[in-house]
Parts: C-alpha cells; structure tokens; sequence
C-alpha cells in the first residue's frame, strides 16, 4: 500500500496509488461489460485487500460512485470471492457501506458471516433484518458479535434455531431481556446444549434453576429407563446416588494432590491437542499415577476436581461408572480405577455391579446421569458433547 504524499490533504493519493486504482476500476469495469463471471471472480480474489485498503484513500465525493460498482460486481461473482471480499471488509469501522451491507444480507450464510460477526459498520437495523429473514447460520454468525442489545437477543432467540441460543449464551456480550430469558427457556426444553449453558449464568433470574434442574434429570431418567429396560425405580436410584457422592466434600490436603496433575493435563490438551487416549489412561492406573489419572478424567468430562475424586472415593462405584461411560472408555479402564481404589477388597457384588453399568448404559446416558449429579454444583459436565447428543436424541436431526 502506498502512503500519501508529504503534505498531501487528507483523502488525496499518491499519483501512483491513484493511477493504481484507476487501472483496477477501468479492469472491473471492462471484467463487468464482458459479461465473464469467472473473470470478476478472479479479479476479486486478486484485488480484495487493495480494492479495500483504498477505500480509505478516496477522496469522499468519489466514494459513492466506487461503492456502487462494487455493488454491481458483487451480484456478478461467485462464492468463493464474495465471502473472499467480506473477510476483508469485516474489520473496517468505515467500510463501502452499500458494499457491506449488500454483502452481510447475502443468501449464503458463508459469505454474510465475517461481517454479521464482526463488521463495526453494520447497524442494529441491517442485523436486525437479517436476524428475522436470514438463515440459521445468519442468526449463528450475528450471535457470535462483540455486544448484542437485549432486542437484537430477542430476534435472535425468537427466529433461531438451539445453536444460535447457545452461542449467544457464550457470548459474554450478549444482553438479555426478560422476554430473551424466556426464549432461552424455551429452547432449553428442546436441547441440553442451551440448559447447561443456561443452568450456569450468574444472572438466571430467580426460579429457574430448579425448571433446568427438573428438565436435566427428566432427559437423565428417561435415557436410563430405555438402557435399564424400563426400570423407573432404578433409574431414580442411580440419579439421585450420583448426585450425592458428587456433592461429598473432599479435604482440601487431599485435593492439592491431584491439582499440579490437573494443571499440566490442561495444559497438554489445548488446540489441537487431545486428552489422554483410553490406552494412555489405562495405562497410568496401572502404574499407580492415580493423580495423572483423576485428573485427566476430570478434565475430559468438564467435571471439578472435588466431584471426580469424591466419585472415585466413593464405596459404590456408581458416579466413577457413569463417567467413564460417558468419556466411552473401555471397560479395562474403569476396572483399573477400581483395581486403585480397592485394591484386595474389592467386593464381586461392587465389581459385578460396575461391569453391569459399564454394560447397560449408551455412553449418551452416562453422560446425561452425571450432567444431572453435577448441576447443583455449578457445572456442566461434557459441555462439547451436549450438542451431539440433543442431535442423537432427536433421531439424528440438524
């Protein structure tokens, strides 16, 4: 990019620059009357960052004029350099703004979402408009904002599908009305991805944390009575003892044990980088590194520390059970942890009885029995599972 002249008033160029942008606007112009959209294509894909850099540079009365062809190019190229295009406006305060605003109201959500995301330009009118007649991927991208008004979450949440809700629940920008906090419920009831998210914010008006709680254990109990062959009562059992071994207190010297684990088994699983594998995890136990291995199965299922090891303390195995299925490990595994915590005594009924659970239960249902046992606690268990298994729930749908 060349810089201005010295001296130079402010929106002048330098006569390079200027007879640089000349030449492109003359190649639009000549790509527009061709008629050759793959030619307006590649134009754009090699001229976005200056076609945008130069914005700045012009002189206000020829903006306007500027903007406008950028429009009509626009309507002629394909997908690739219109969203090509969009990423490079998306972050200028000053954009084209009829190029902007055309290109945030496209019908394909790919190319709209860098500026419903993240243009500082756009109004609440143009997000409003595109809140109620864009896509769900629209609605998605325009959640994913800095700072959204309390009217803007109410669209959102009115026209929105569950994951539009959720994003904006993870969007420390996002203002809530009351009218939002009710939409919010409402599409807690459809899927778990927005009640754990929900059940968790410091500012859930009075009363609804109990209708979450209900809604969670109703999902846990259900899915437990379909792997348990209908056996209501046990379900009840097995949900209301997970609850309270999760909720028992650990001593805190007890604690400081496993927390330097936990900080390096956080650290290792960042990016790209996975928790240990089943095999690495059995394999720990085995040499006794109880602490890697608590921590690492607190880490993967989003539990505390405290209700992971108070799990693992526990005479019934019921809760350590439920978790390890829900993480889909394999039964060797879960018969390592018992193997540490019992050692010699372990009972055949207590070994009989995890192995039954380890059986019975979908992983899907161990999760949902500790997302249940955890809420109370502030938590919410495997988080980035909870949208899988809303989808699996619902017969494998969107």
């Amino acid at each position: 990019m060349q810089d201005q002249t010295p001296g130079s008033r402010p929106g002048t160029q330098h006569p390079y620059a200027r007879a640089r942008l000349n030449d492109l606007v003359r190649r639009i112009e000549d790509a527009l009357r061709s008629g050759d959209a793959a030619l307006q294509s590649k134009l754009v894909l090699q001229s976005a960052e200056l076609l945008t850099k130069r914005w700045s540079r012009l002189p206000p009365l020829d903006k306007p004029a500027f903007d406008g062809l950028l429009v009509t190019l626009c309507g002629q190229i394909d997908t690739a350099a219109r969203r090509a295009f969009a990423e490079r406006l998306a972050p200028l305060r000053l954009g084209p703004p009829r190029t902007s605003r055309t290109l945030a109201r496209d019908t394909s959500a790919e190319v709209a979402a860098p500026l419903l995301a993240r243009c500082p330009g756009l109004g609440d009118d143009i997000l409003a408009e595109v809140a109620v007649s864009g896509s769900d991927g629209h609605r998605r991208a325009i959640a994913a904002r800095p700072t959204l008004t309390p009217d803007l979450t109410d669209l959102l949440l009115r026209h929105g599908d569950g994951r539009a809700a959720a994003r904006l629940l993870d969007n420390p920008g996002a203002a809530f009305s009351e009218a939002g906090f009710s939409g919010l419920m409402a599409h807690a009831d459809r899927g778990e991805a927005v009640t754990l998210r929900l059940a968790r914010r410091p500012d859930l008006p009075p009363g609804l944390a109990p209708t979450l709680l209900e809604r969670t254990r109703r999902r846990a109990a259900e899915a437990l009575e379909t792997d348990l062959a209908g056996d209501r009562a046990e379900a009840d059992r097995l949900l209301d003892r997970a609850a309270q071994t999760l909720a028992q207190p650990v001593a805190e010297d007890r604690l400081a044990r496993f927390r330097a684990s936990l900080d390096v088994i956080g650290s290792r699983s960042t990016g790209s980088r996975r928790d240990p594998s089943a095999s690495q995890l059995e394999r720990w136990l085995n040499l006794n590194r109880i602490e890697d291995g608590l921590a690492a199965i607190a880490h993967a299922a989003s539990l505390p520390l405290a209700a992971t090891v108070a799990a693992f303390d526990a005479s019934a195995p019921t809760a350590l059970a439920a978790i390890l299925r829900g993480l889909d490990h394999p039964w060797p595994v879960l018969k390592a942890l018992l193997a540490r915590r019992f050692g010699e005594t372990l009972p055949p009924e207590t070994a009989d009885g995890a192995w039954g659970l380890h059986r019975r239960l979908r992983p899907g249902t161990g999760r949902r029995l500790i997302r249940f046992a955890a809420m109370p606690l502030g938590c919410a268990a495997f988080l980035n599972e909870a949208e899988a298994d809303d989808r699996s729930s619902n017969g494998g749908g969107p």
